[in-house]
């Protein structure tokens, strides 16, 4: 049985007239590029932050969206503005909770070494690509993110992502031969 996915401009409504679940649903399908689209900006330490407060400044403002079903572009824009105004000072408080709970929880989080090894490899690969390349390949791949939600969160029409992620995954493959 297949399952059925709300297009984003009935959820953003829904969410406007007064639906959670229906915020919760953007949230969960958006996170993964913001998060990324943060880190991109700010450095793996405040990505999550950032993250957190984009999310929030866009369910406040979501009544105020023009354009409901240019939700993913609208939410990136906001993510960028976030990011680029970023003040650490303003965010130390809310690092030092998240730190303690991310503690708590490391055990969970740890893999086997030699897969941290490969990732690590991957990763260093991944950041040696240009923006353009990276990005769509970490939410395609990293994300698991369907390519018609990555052109909307990028902007960008769904064959340049296609195009991207082929040359992505050429530029990606020559750059882990040299590594090995």
């Amino acid at each position: 049985m297949e399952r059925f996915e709300s297009p984003d401009e009935l959820l953003v409504v829904a969410a406007i007239l007064g639906n959670l679940d229906a915020f919760e649903q953007l949230v969960v399908r958006y996170r993964p590029a913001v998060v990324r689209l943060a880190r991109t900006i700010v450095g793996s330490d405040d990505a999550e932050d950032v993250a957190q407060d984009a999310l929030l400044l866009a369910f406040k403002a979501l009544p105020g969206i023009e354009e409901p079903r240019k939700f993913a572009a609208w939410l990136s824009a906001i993510t960028r503005h976030r990011a680029l105004r970023f003040n650490k000072s303003e965010m130390a408080h809310r690092r030092m909770a998240l730190d303690e709970a991310l503690l708590e929880k490391i055990e969970a989080l740890a893999k086997p070494l030699a897969d941290k090894e490969r990732d690590e490899a991957m990763i260093k690969a991944l950041d040696s690509l240009p923006a353009d390349y990276a990005m769509p390949l970490r939410l395609r791949f990293l994300d698991e993110m369907p390519l018609n939600r990555i052109a909307a969160f990028m902007g960008v029409p769904l064959s340049t992502v296609k195009w991207r992620i082929h040359h992505g995954k050429k530029l990606l493959r020559e750059k882990v031969e040299l590594i090995n």
